[in-house]
């Protein structure tokens, strides 16, 4: 039972891999012909498609969507993370811009103020 039920688990597993890999990164065989091999050879087949047949390690997930001629993801693309960083760099130094001017101008209100209010209506208070 146990000899049956590994070489399941490897068809599957096999069967699955093959149809997620690209039939471009495929080695040694096309992909139509590694899925009757794992097939129909029930511990070669799996085996063979695991040692010859998978795509090499170097492929990751991220650079097939770059080669297709889709647009990678916005968190992967340089160029946006460094737009997205010069926006906001310009917010901040607009804010910071905008609150040291309303200091400015809140100094100047108190400044001309104070000169007020240390006369007669500083006095009667006491």
């Amino acid at each position: 039972m146990l000899p049956v039920l590994i070489a399941l688990v490897l068809l599957v597993y096999c069967l699955v891999d093959l149809a997620q890999s690209r039939s471009d990164r495929v080695r040694a065989m096309p992909r139509w012909a590694w899925a009757l091999v794992v097939t129909f050879l029930p511990y070669a087949g799996p085996v063979g498609w695991l040692t010859l047949g998978r795509p090499a390690e170097g492929g990751s997930s991220s650079r097939p969507a770059v080669r297709s001629g889709r647009p990678p993801a916005p968190d992967d693309d340089p160029e946006f993370l460094a737009r997205l960083a010069r926006m906001r760099q310009k917010s901040e130094d607009d804010r910071l811009r905008q609150w040291q001017a309303d200091l400015e101008r809140r100094e100047r209100d108190l400044g001309g103020d104070e000169g007020e209010t240390s006369g007669p209506a500083g006095s009667s208070r006491t």
